[in-house]
Formats: structure tokens, C-alpha cells, sequence
């Protein structure tokens, strides 16, 4: 008898027993938005112009395709400030248009450019095209990085209507593009990138800018839109720190005797400034994910300061791993899941916790040997071979972006509370198509078996079909979808994986 029991413990022991829930969606409890997912074409874009056809076409559909690939909703144009030979990293430095002000060569950023047709060609819905740095004949020392203790902002005094201009003339430009292909509006123009920052260093382009500093370049771009009857608007603040958007960076303040961050308030608190902006506000969420610190504490605080302008959407603009949920950093490129789950923990904080209507990634595609690609290459040069890496990071975006599409609003889930180190879940409804998608996020090993129920209150609704789509380290789990569910059954949600349930209605109303 002992014999039996101990043979049973140890057969226990060796599976453990999965987690049982139910969550249920309360489709009448409403809350944010949704108004993209996206991701921007720095810097590798550039280099992949001399790729052949059949490799780029591949890149676009996985990263554009809602078939083929995770079906971004937005794409991030970078209005490059010109090729700087003193910037030490040589795909970090792209071209810009201009030859001389008022004048423009329409045939540069042609890598850049053929992604911006090949999104458009496969539905991306939104374009935003930001900047980096105004090119070095506009900034104070000539060059597209600052020299640090000169000036607030990089940018020559003066120069905003200047600058303004510039801006607009490659709007301009696009929107009537001859090319039907590249005729692109852009919905949003985001001129000033993470203006916390000293950006003194030389790998890459930057300009910092004080509070000041910004209004004065945003009053400039609103004036020239307006005065040029373009419809795109203004993209404010891509904060590279996320808790400078409710506090001053002390440390720029004092050296530069001007405010930098509390953008919040500042910005958005100056309703003669505000009037002028898209009615989104964009966060980076760099720094604030380390798991024994700010990754809920700076979410909750957000929103809260959020309350204050409820006109407003927020928006997390750009995240790659720098610091990371141990404080171990973003080295050594990784395309398993522990990376994808990682990220995959602050899309849910930012959606859940900040209420963000929007999430966006940094770079599309890397070269590097750091957690900062959805999909890698190991090319460098011509000649070399044009490898493609997709990553489990880029199917786990997939998971969000290709089923919570612009104009779904995020809905209540009723169960078991979030765990941020097991099992997390979102959800969301197009009630126009009659959908309902619900994300998991399992970072635990363990599988949980979870059985989803929805009110449908008095919709006269059916469930026609549930169909799980999973991402894991499995062979094929590559946002694979699996045999449909049906109502009130289980289905096991794998350990250390990303599942979006896709449930369809038919009805009358």
C-alpha cells in the first residue's frame, strides 16, 4: 500500500496539477480605446534598400500581413536628420531629404521609403512619422548630437518656424506624392523624441529640449500645418522616462535653468498649448519595468495623473529592453519566449494598469546582438546574405496587433486577480463585427486550464466560433491557431505562453 501511495506522490510531483479558473468578460464595463499597434522602421530600414525583392516583400508580410504576419496598425516613419560621419555606429545616422533649405532629394531614405508603400500596400491604417534630430545646418554646433552644456536645446534659437517648414515640406510632400504608392498621409508628426536626455554621446542622433523649449517648436509646426491646410497633428511627448511625465527632471532642470518633464501638467496643463496637440500623449517605457520596483507603481501613478485631462489618450510610443524585469539589461539578442514573455508583461501593464490606447515598439528590425528587434538579420554589408530572424517576440506583439484592431474598446475581465509573475488577461470587444478577443499571458511554467464565459447581456448574439491563437517555444507555435472551443469548455493555456482567444458572433443586433 505504501509502495502505491508513494509511487502516486511521485507521479504527482512529476505533473503537477493544473491551475482550474473561470474568467468572465463583462462586455458592458468599458474602458479604453484602442488605437494602434506599431512599430518604427529605425534603422535598419535603411540599410535593406539593396535587398532583393522576394527578402523585403518577406519582412513586410511579417510584420504588416494579418495573414501572413502579426498585422501592425501603425508605422513609424523616422524623418532622418542627415548622415553624420562623427556618429560612430554607421546605420545609426540616416539620410535626410533636405540639400539646402527649401530644397529636397526626393530619392533618399529609399530603403525607409519602400516600407513606408510596402505597409501601406498591405492596410496599415495610421502613420506617424517623428524626428530624432533637425539636420546639423539647424542645430547650434552643426551636428545631429548635442555638445553637452550648450544651449537647452540643440536646435539654433530661432530657427522653429525654420525648422517648422522642413517638416511640413516632406508632409507636404507625401500626402501628394506622384507615386501612388508612397502617397502616404500622415496622420501624426512627432517632432521632438525623449528631450530628457543630455544626448551628448555619439552612436546616435538626438536633441534634447526643454519644456520651454517645446512649446515654442510645437506653436511654430501648428502654425505651418495650419497655415498649409494639412490635416496631420501634432504627436507630443515621446518622454523617455516615464515618471518625468508627471514630475521635473531634476538633474536637466538644474543644469540648464529651464523645466524639463512634469509633461503632464506642463503640457498638457497650458491649454493654449494643449488646443494645438493630437488628443493622445505618448510615454516611453523605458526604466519602468524592473519587477521589484516601478512596473505597476509607475503605471498606476500614470493613469491617476491622467484623470486630470480625461480628453486625452496615452499612448506607449517605444520600448525595447534596456533595463529589463532583473536589472540584467538588454545585451545578447534572444528570440525564445523570455524575452517575448518579458515584453509581453508590460504590453499588459501598459493596457491594463496605464490605460494606454496605443502600444508601440522600438525598432522593427535589428542587426544587433541586443533584445531591441522583432526581427533580426545578421547582415551588414552588400553581398552579404539577407537573413531573416523572427523572433517569438514578434508573434507575441501579434498576439495583441493582430487582433485588437484601431476602434476596439478594452473590456472588464471578472476573476482571479492578475499575477504578474503567473497569469495575466485582457479583453476586448468590436461590437460593430460582433468580436470578442481576450489575451492571456502565462509566465509561469505550469499550464492553467481557464474556461472564458461572456456577458452577453440582452445582445442577441450567438457564439459561432472560439478559436485560441498561441505563441510558445513549441515547434509551431508561432501565433498557431488551434482546434476551436466551445463554450463553457476548458482550454489549457501552456506554460511560459501567449494565447488570444478570437470568440465570433452572428445576432441581430
Amino acid at each position: 500500500m505504501y509502495r502505491a501511495l508513494n509511487a502516486l506522490l511521485l507521479l504527482l510531483l512529476a505533473f503537477p496539477v493544473r491551475a482550474q479558473r473561470v474568467d468572465t468578460i463583462q462586455l458592458d464595463t468599458r474602458y479604453q480605446r484602442i488605437d494602434n499597434f506599431g512599430a518604427s522602421d529605425c534603422w535598419t530600414m535603411q540599410k535593406l534598400a539593396s535587398w532583393s525583392l522576394a527578402s523585403r516583400e518577406r519582412v513586410a508580410d511579417l510584420l504588416f500581413s494579418q495573414t501572413k504576419g502579426i498585422g501592425l496598425s501603425c508605422w513609424r516613419f523616422n524623418i532622418g536628420g542627415g548622415v553624420n560621419p562623427k556618429i560612430t555606429h554607421p546605420w545609426r545616422s540616416p539620410e535626410t531629404f533636405e540639400v539646402s533649405e527649401g530644397k529636397y532629394d526626393w530619392t533618399r531614405q529609399a530603403g525607409e521609403r519602400w516600407f513606408l508603400g510596402a505597409a501601406k500596400t498591405r492596410g496599415v491604417p495610421q502613420f506617424l512619422a517623428f524626428v530624432n534630430s533637425p539636420p546639423g545646418r539647424m542645430t547650434r554646433n552643426g551636428l545631429t548630437f548635442t555638445t553637452k552644456g550648450e544651449g537647452s536645446s540643440n536646435l539654433k534659437p530661432g530657427f522653429e518656424a525654420q525648422y517648422a517648414r522642413y517638416l511640413v515640406d516632406i508632409l507636404s510632400h507625401f500626402r501628394a506624392n506622384p507615386d501612388s504608392t508612397e502617397r502616404i498621409d500622415f496622420q501624426y508628426i512627432s517632432p521632438i523624441n525623449e528631450p530628457q536626455w543630455q544626448w551628448d554621446g555619439t552612436s546616435q542622433e538626438g536633441t534634447r529640449a526643454s519644456n520651454a523649449d517645446i512649446k515654442a517648436i510645437t506653436r511654430a509646426l501648428a502654425a505651418e500645418l495650419k497655415s498649409r491646410k494639412l490635416p496631420t497633428q501634432i504627436a507630443l511627448i515621446e518622454s523617455g522616462s516615464l515618471p518625468d511625465m508627471i514630475r521635473p527632471n531634476k538633474e536637466m532642470t538644474a543644469q540648464y535653468g529651464a523645466t524639463y518633464g512634469n509633461y503632464i501638467d506642463d503640457l498638457l496643463g497650458d491649454s493654449t498649448l494643449a488646443s494645438l496637440l493630437a488628443p493622445m500623449f505618448g510615454y516611453h517605457a523605458y526604466g519602468s519595468d524592473r519587477l521589484n520596483g516601478p512596473i505597476v507603481t509607475d503605471r498606476t501613478a500614470l493613469a491617476e495623473r491622467m484623470k486630470k485631462y480625461p480628453e486625452r489618450r496615452l499612448w506607449q510610443t517605444e520600448y525595447c529592453i534596456l533595463v529589463g524585469p532583473e536589472g540584467k539589461g538588454g545585451n545578447k539578442r534572444d528570440l525564445t519566449m523570455a524575452t517575448a514573455l518579458d515584453v509581453a508583461r508590460i504590453i499588459h501593464l501598459d493596457l491594463a494598469v496605464a490605460d494606454a490606447s496605443a502600444w508601440q515598439w522600438w525598432t522593427a528590425m535589428s542587426p544587433e546582438d541586443y533584445k531591441d528587434g522583432l526581427i533580426y538579420t545578421d547582415y551588414r554589408k552588400p553581398g552579404d546574405a539577407e537573413t531573416i530572424l523572427p523572433s517569438r517576440l514578434l508573434w507575441t506583439l501579434g498576439n495583441y496587433s493582430r487582433f485588437v484592431r484601431p476602434g476596439m474598446q478594452r473590456v472588464a475581465v471578472a476573476g482571479e486577480p492578475d499575477d504578474i509573475r503567473g497569469l495575466m488577461r485582457t479583453a476586448y470587444i468590436d461590437a460593430q463585427a460582433r468580436r470578442v478577443i481576450a489575451v492571456y499571458v502565462n509566465m509561469a511554467q505550469s499550464p492553467v486550464s481557464v474556461t472564458t464565459r461572456i456577458e452577453l447581456a440582452k445582445r442577441g448574439w450567438r457564439l459561432t466560433r472560439t478559436t485560441p491563437w498561441v505563441t510558445s517555444d513549441r515547434e509551431g507555435d508561432e501565433l498557431k491557431p488551434y482546434a476551436p472551443v466551445k463554450a463553457g469548455e476548458a482550454f489549457q493555456i501552456p506554460g511560459r505562453s501567449v494565447v488570444t482567444f478570437v470568440s465570433e458572433f452572428d445576432g441581430t443586433k
